[in-house]
């Protein structure tokens, strides 16, 4: 595993909207992350929870990321890499803000997003094939990651948003199938341009 330091970028919210239908996103919004004077855009799509049928749980949601564009042809998505403070702040305080932490939205507890230990226990890979190192943003729930195994002797090696016990969206190594999520899928927008900081 290379690691390099992470750098933290900087983030603004260009537009808002909510809606409950799924397959629609409960939730777009547009996030601009800024280094060294080049800006990468990503459109944040959050999802109500998955179909109890559709198995196996946090495959099936990266396979659904890997579906959407911005437009045809263009860059496709996957499960959103969190990978500093605004962004999985701007991410939490969206669901929280807009009650999709709850029924109707999920019922347990928690939103997948693009962080996995399943090739090597504890050496966590972002969606996008970047590794998550020991010095790197991190918002681990107290006690997590901990790969429970009582569900799976493999233990829990995908990540998610976790909305239990007051946890508000911090983040939980969970089962990768053992229950439907919702699903927070990040997708290359080349074209953005937001309004600023």
């Amino acid at each position: 595993m290379i690691c390099k330091f992470a750098v933290i970028f900087f983030a603004c919210v260009a537009t808002c909207s909510a809606y409950y239908t799924v397959p629609a996103p409960a939730s777009r919004f547009t996030l601009e992350d800024c280094e060294k004077g080049f800006c990468d855009c990503m459109v944040y799509e959050i999802y109500c929870q998955q179909d109890d049928t559709d198995e196996p749980y946090q495959q099936r949601a990266a396979e659904f990321c890997s579906t959407l564009s911005v437009q045809p042809g263009g860059p496709a998505g996957r499960l959103a890499s969190l990978r500093n403070a605004k962004i999985d702040s701007a991410i939490r305080d969206h669901i929280l803000d807009n009650d999709l932490d709850k029924s109707p939205c999920i019922t347990v507890y928690g939103f997948w997003i693009g962080l996995s230990d399943a090739l090597v226990e504890g050496e966590y890979i972002w969606s996008d094939g970047r590794a998550h190192c020991p010095f790197d943003y991190r918002n681990w729930a107290p006690g997590e990651p901990n790969n429970n195994t009582k569900r799976d002797d493999d233990g829990q090696d995908c990540v998610q948003l976790w909305f239990r016990n007051n946890n508000k969206g911090l983040w939980d190594d969970e089962y990768c199938n053992y229950r439907p999520k919702g699903i927070v899928c990040e997708i290359p927008d080349p074209h953005c341009h937001s309004s600023g900081f």
